[in-house]
């Protein structure tokens, strides 16, 4: 078994995240003068500007240019919310979803998103489909759950694509009939890949180690994991440099494998870090353990090659 790269996939599952707690969606607006800007505000605010109103919740949720003050905030975003302002609704919904400024109440919180999801903001739908993938206050609904992530997917926000895979890895997982759900997982990593999302190139990387949705190729799975180092994603880095120190799908390159691992470790990966000093020892840098497969293949298991039943944006 080749050690550097199997050590690389062992740990994917829990550096790409697993349920960590992902964040819900929103834009976040800044000013030259914050307190100049936040008192101008204020007056459109009082003359039923309602995105002024939105903006001005978000100054004192986040005390830029005021003290915080939460439920003020929340009262602004409610005030907007009331008039249809649905990027309004969306902060709402996450005050709800949180008790920020007000007691928490996660149903009210998933129809408002819901709400603003039906009128067209996308970041509503994301995040209501995540609450619902993590049974956040109210009980998970995977079939739902992605349903409305694809819909996020398709409203052009990036990370959704990724995660509505990751929910169909989960739906998958659970199935007597897992085909078709791999099948969706894969289209939406593409998605998510193709769109610019480097963990969703990440992902297909690894259902092609593990044979989940697509065929076992550690070559095929080179290909995807280094259009996610490309794209800056540590894991993907990592992994790719782990393959070219063992020569596993790929030509034996141990020079860059190291700058990879180094690459990797420098954006704070500790599995990185671990498998640089690995690499450094003399029966890797001499050729490691040669890979006996013709094809480059590795003869991984699912739990050797990491769940991908969580999104990778948690990094």
């Amino acid at each position: 078994m080749h050690r550097i790269v199997l050590a690389a996939l062992l740990v994917l599952a829990a550096c790409k995240g697993g349920k960590s707690k992902a964040r819900d969606a929103g834009a976040d607006d800044g000013g030259v003068d914050p307190t100049e800007e936040a008192a101008k505000l204020d007056k459109r605010c009082v003359g039923a500007d309602l995105e002024a109103c939105r903006k001005l919740g978000v100054m004192y949720a986040e005390g830029v240019g005021v003290s915080p003050d939460p439920k003020r905030a929340t009262a602004l975003f409610a005030q907007a919310c009331n008039g249809k302002n649905l990027a309004a609704c969306n902060y709402l919904a996450l005050a709800l979803a949180e008790g920020m400024g007000v007691d928490r109440n996660p149903q009210r919180a998933a129809d408002v998103y819901q709400d603003a999801c039906t009128g067209g903001h996308m970041l509503a739908c994301l995040n209501l489909g995540l609450m619902l993938r993590d049974g956040r206050g109210i009980p998970v609904d995977l079939p739902r759950s992605v349903k409305l992530l694809d819909t996020a997917c398709k409203g052009k926000v990036t990370l959704a694509c990724t995660v509505a895979g990751d929910v169909d890895a989960l739906i998958a997982s659970k199935a007597s009939n897992p085909a078709p759900h791999w099948k969706s997982a894969i289209a939406h990593y593409k998605q998510g890949c193709e769109s610019g999302d480097p963990s969703g190139c990440r992902q297909i990387g690894v259902a092609y180690i593990a044979g989940r949705g697509l065929p076992k190729s550690t070559t095929a799975a080179a290909v995807w994991f280094e259009r996610a180092c490309v794209g800056d994603d540590a894991i993907g880095c990592r992994v790719l440099g782990a393959m070219l120190v063992d020569g596993v799908g790929v030509p034996r390159d141990y020079k860059r494998g190291q700058e990879l691992l180094t690459r990797a470790c420098d954006h704070k990966d500790d599995e990185a870090c671990r498998l640089m000093k690995i690499a450094a020892e003399p029966e890797a840098a001499d050729g490691g353990v040669p890979n006996s497969l013709s094809d480059g293949g590795l003869p991984l298991t699912s739990v050797d090659a990491g769940s991908i039943d969580a999104p990778s944006n948690t990094h």
